[in-house]
């Protein structure tokens, strides 16, 4: 899996797909997400009112070509509510997305950090229980792995801290180099 770095506004790069997540008791959506919510002039705010995006924990919305934004699919993850997230969920969300990301046939993705400067959690905590995610999930198969290309979208300001959570990852997740983070390299120097 090769692994990148997006600090650009997340709604200009061209990814396939965008997977954010959303929790259940922030309306309208914080963070990236209401970034996108801002973007596509509100409309995951109004699927939230009409009922149709609850934000509760493994729900999975995909919209496709929304307009104004770079990605092709969009995927909003339901998190639950933000005061009970943890580590294990966010683990546990990353690896469905993996599932959900192989499921559509897309060898690429970006994806924001869940709850990253709206829980207590530690974002480097948040950054190496993802891409463990992501990992575990796509590594029952060589090739998927290999050939799956993700992309960590925040702030330049969080830089040090996913610098630390790859570091992590790599530190306590045998990958035997099968996660490529040399794209990185530059961006955290």
């Amino acid at each position: 899996m090769q692994l990148n770095l997006s600090t650009e506004n997340p709604d200009l790069p061209k990814y396939k797909c965008l997977a954010l997540g959303i929790f259940a008791d922030e309306k309208p959506p914080r963070g990236i997400g209401g970034f996108i919510d801002w973007r596509l002039n509100g409309m995951i705010s109004r699927e939230v009112k009409e009922g149709r995006i609850s934000g509760g924990f493994e729900e999975k919305t995909v919209i496709p070509f929304p307009r104004r934004i770079g990605s092709e699919i969009l995927l909003l993850f339901g998190l639950g509510n933000a005061s009970e997230i943890n580590y294990d969920k966010i683990y546990n969300a990353a690896y469905i997305i993996a599932q959900a990301v192989d499921g559509m046939t897309l060898n690429s993705f970006a994806f924001d950090l869940f709850g990253a400067g709206r829980s207590n959690l530690v974002t480097a905590h948040i950054v190496e229980a993802m891409v463990t995610g992501f990992f575990d999930s796509l590594s029952a198969d060589i090739n998927k792995l290999s050939n799956m290309t993700a992309c960590i979208v925040t702030s330049p300001n969080n830089l040090e801290n996913v610098s630390l959570g790859i570091r992590q990852f790599k530190t306590n997740v045998n990958d035997r180099g099968s996660v490529d983070v040399g794209a990185l390299e530059n961006s955290f120097s």
